[in-house]
């Protein structure tokens, strides 16, 4: 009869999970930019963006490319590998001082080739 009780159960406890599943936590958010793009220009591009919020990073090397962690758990990883730049943004704690980190990625390794600023 336990068993029983215990396999009833079961589908409950994963819904109660479920109800505090943290999005962020989950697989990271994959940007794929442009062939031409390598690993250097993005980080710059960031970088750059960085300094319009004043924003302080850590840039660490990985391999094929670049970490940069901008505290609070806030990582966003730049890798050149099998012939494409990818961008990966790892979110962690958010305030209205580093939202822009979000949006850096759709600037710096859009996507999408025509959604570059030069071509609107």
């Amino acid at each position: 009869m336990r068993k029983l009780a215990a396999a009833l159960a079961l589908p409950l406890l994963f819904t109660a999970c479920a109800q505090f599943h943290n999005e962020d936590a989950g697989q990271p958010e994959v940007e794929k930019s442009s062939a031409d793009d390598k690993v250097n220009g993005v980080v710059q591009c960031i970088a750059e963006e960085a300094r319009k919020h004043d924003a302080k990073f850590q840039q660490t090397s990985i391999p094929q490319g670049v970490m940069l962690e901008f505290g609070d758990s806030n990582v966003i990883k730049v890798r050149y590998d099998n012939g494409e730049t990818t961008y990966r943004f790892y979110p962690g704690v958010r305030h209205a001082s580093n939202l822009w980190i979000e949006g850096a990625g759709k600037k710096c390794a859009p996507s999408d080739p025509t959604s570059h600023d030069s071509q609107k």
